[in-house]
């Protein structure tokens, strides 16, 4: 999702009391003008054949905080203002070039002092909930030119700094001799855990790595289980399912499992176990119990690497007996997958069969 920000100059002084802006005669004695913010959301649109789920959840779109910040040319913070759940407000700024920035239910950010400092702001990815009252934090920013006494606008579009992926379906087309299939629970594997708020920041921190728990010594047999061996960030990267699934029947949830990962650049197939690990592309592993044994159904998602604000949408198709290994791809015929891959407003789709 994306909301947007709209910021005209007017005169006011509401909010001031609540607000931050640097001391010094020479600041004082400069002209002023006011910044008035809206923020207001943008739903997606659903167009393709081959549907991707865009679909924004409550939780997702959620204002809880919004944090705006006004930085002069030498980057240094000219205005500061938690406007809370508040969707708009006035702000009052010196005149000049501006960078203005918007965080939406990050964390207290009022010490902050520079855009630099901004920008580089690290966000784990715990900071995102599936819970409304915390919601996914979200930023963007934009420059203008505040005249003196004048009006001035800027358009700010705010993002989500996560990337989404969602499985929509499962069709059971396994030979009739199997008979129904179980699906036992769904993860994320190979989860990027850090960004900053400019969006920029490495992949440094690594969630569920390889299907396994995170423990200090990594340990092959100790593969995600929900139970004994839980996921990280359990509520964005772990469903527990349960569902039987009929010969030559779907399984399609009224809404799609959901699961969230910061952005992952890596192009490194997955393989299976790593003693050590290091940085591969993100799986979507779908468990399975089939006659009374357990089968991995990993899903690379290997098209594009992931991005900001984009959802990933999952069909997948069971022809034949899955992996022993979460983190393994299945060999070439034994299922199909339709990966559909849009921005959660646009998007674009693609197809692969694994």
């Amino acid at each position: 999702m994306k909301k947007t920000i709209i910021a005209m100059a007017a005169a006011c002084a509401a909010l001031a009391a609540c607000s931050k802006e640097p001391v010094g005669s020479a600041i004082v004695t400069q002209e002023k003008g006011s910044i008035v913010f809206t923020v207001a959301g943008d739903e997606p649109a659903a167009t393709r054949a081959v549907t991707a789920y865009t679909t924004s959840q409550t939780y997702e779109k959620q204002v809880n905080k919004v944090q705006v910040f006004v930085f002069g040319s030498d980057g240094a913070i000219n205005f500061y203002q938690n406007l809370g759940t508040a969707t708009s407000g006035t702000i009052s700024t010196t005149a000049g070039a501006k960078t203005v920035w918007a965080v939406v239910n990050g964390p207290d950010l009022s010490t902050i002092g520079t855009l630099s400092a901004l920008q580089a702001s690290a966000v784990d990815l715990s900071a995102n909930s599936t819970t409304a009252s915390t919601g996914f934090v979200m930023a963007g920013s934009n420059t203008i030119t505040v005249t003196s006494g004048g009006t001035t606008n800027c358009a700010i579009t705010v993002s989500r700094l996560v990337s989404r992926v969602a499985l929509s379906s499962i069709v059971n087309k396994l030979p009739q001799s199997y008979g129904a299939i179980t699906v036992d629970r769904v993860f994320l594997s190979n989860v990027v855990g850090n960004q900053n708020l400019a969006g920029n920041a490495a992949a440094s921190t690594w969630y569920n790595k390889n299907g396994r728990a995170d423990e200090t010594t990594r340990n092959t047999t100790h593969i995600i289980n929900g139970s004994t061996y839980k996921a990280s960030c359990e509520a964005l990267t772990y469903k527990g399912v349960g569902q039987s699934v009929a010969n030559g029947a779907t399984h399609s949830p009224s809404t799609p499992y959901l699961f969230y990962s910061f952005p992952n650049s890596s192009t490194v197939a997955p393989s299976g176990f790593q003693s050590t690990f290091s940085a591969q592309r993100t799986v979507l592993t779908v468990v399975t119990t089939i006659s009374g044994k357990t089968y991995y159904y990993p899903v690379v998602l290997d098209n594009a690497t992931l991005e900001r604000n984009k959802a990933y949408t999952v069909g997948l198709t069971i022809t034949g007996l899955g992996s022993e290994d979460p983190n393994k791809p299945v060999e070439k015929g034994s299922l199909s997958a339709t990966i559909t891959v849009s921005d959660w407003i646009a998007g674009e789709v693609y197809d692969e069969t694994i």
